[in-house]
């Protein structure tokens, strides 16, 4: 058989950021996974805004007037901070992601991988993956628990398709 090869391309904040949220809805089935600040905005901007003054009128009513402000600022303020710290954390496995060399190009055969890095080149085979996941359009190839290659699957070059691509997994990774 041929190889087949996927054309260079890089994966955007939001690809990540819903592939990651992806996978976390279907290592958690059962349970409504927490979404980041960044997806549906206005929502939770709803339900913060809710909150807070659920919290002040029952700050009020505890505390007395003089001191349901205090508790009031204080709650805003450690909300406020853990959004904000949830989505830089987002922010920074991207950043983390995108500062490793990026892949230049892929050449799949039925054993191994070719991942061509500017003027490197390795091969590693299928078996030789720590973790091979099929998520939406992107095939996520775990070198290590920390390393991952991203091959966006509408990249691949005619005259193969992503099919051929799933065709090429070993039969242990399920495919979608």
């Amino acid at each position: 058989m041929h190889a087949i090869h996927i054309a260079p391309h890089s994966i955007t904040f939001t690809d990540y950021q819903a592939i990651h949220q992806l996978q976390q809805r279907q290592r958690y089935p059962g349970q409504a996974a927490p979404k980041p600040v960044t997806s549906d905005y206005w929502r939770k901007k709803g339900q913060l805004w809710i909150g807070s003054v659920a919290s002040m009128g029952a700050a009020y009513w505890g505390l007395g007037p003089g001191k349901w402000l205090a508790a009031a600022i204080v709650v805003t303020m450690f909300t406020g901070l853990g959004l904000t710290h949830q989505w830089f954390e987002y922010r920074r496995a991207f950043r983390q992601h995108a500062q490793s060399q990026p892949a230049t190009g892929f050449e799949l055969t039925a054993d191994t991988v070719i991942i061509r890095q500017g003027s490197h080149c390795r091969t590693v085979r299928w078996q030789d993956f720590y973790s091979i996941q099929h998520v939406s359009d992107w095939l996520l190839l775990y070198t290590s628990v920390e390393h991952c290659y991203y091959l966006n699957l509408q990249q691949v070059q005619p005259p193969n398709t992503a099919a051929d691509v799933l065709g090429l997994l070993p039969k242990s990774i399920p495919a979608e």
